[in-house]
């Protein structure tokens, strides 16, 4: 595991628990949140931001665990 790999999987569960924990101002505030609320609804909506911001949350998980790793070019 490499520093960077840590630092971007707590990133990105950083990220991920804010998104989780502000998924309804998200959909009602923000324009693309409005598009994604118009286009399939508010219930559907708002299982996909839960999904979207879960599975950041895990993969930030597993990049920082050093289970996931990164492309090396």
């Amino acid at each position: 595991m490499t520093q960077e790999s840590l630092l971007f999987g707590i990133g990105s569960v950083l990220i991920g628990v804010a998104g989780l924990w502000n998924r309804s101002w998200l959909l009602a505030e923000t324009p693309k949140g409005r598009f994604l609320v118009e286009a399939v609804g508010p219930g559907r909506a708002r299982a996909l931001i839960t999904a979207f911001f879960t599975l950041l949350v895990g993969m930030g998980v597993l990049l920082a665990s050093g289970w996931l790793k990164p492309i090396r070019w």
